[in-house]
């Protein structure tokens, strides 16, 4: 009986460190002028969130301060950048939430700058 028991015990805490495996889940979208990319990396317990802002359209007075809004099912952020000269913004979210479940809606940015108004859609890249 004790047998029986240690095994189910070691069996039980195999298969609870394997719910904590590590997750990578990608979000991609573009608008006219913008691509955007969001990774989140990490498990259930812990996980860390990065975006990359990528200026691809043709205006060459775009340099101006750009404010940013993402609004995840589980996490969001707004915030402002300058770009650079890569024409790219790269950060990683202050404050982030769970990992989004496969059921869960995408993830929504919005960009203000040059007094235009820009809304992407991030859809999950498989």
């Amino acid at each position: 009986m004790r047998r029986i028991t240690f095994i189910l015990v070691i069996f039980t805490l195999f298969l609870t460190g394997c719910n904590n495996e590590n997750i990578i889940l990608n979000y991609e979208g573009k608008s006219i002028n913008w691509e955007v990319s969001y990774k989140i990396d990490g498990n259930k317990k812990s996980h860390e969130s990065y975006y990359i802002f990528k200026y691809v359209g043709t205006d060459n007075n775009y340099k101006t301060k750009v404010l940013y809004s993402i609004d995840g099912p589980k996490e969001g952020e707004t915030g402002e950048f300058t770009l650079n000269n890569t024409n790219e913004h790269t950060g990683k979210m202050k404050v982030t939430g769970g990992i989004p479940s496969v059921s869960d809606r995408d993830i929504k940015v919005e960009i203000v700058w040059n007094d235009r108004t820009e809304i992407l859609t991030l859809k999950r890249v498989k």
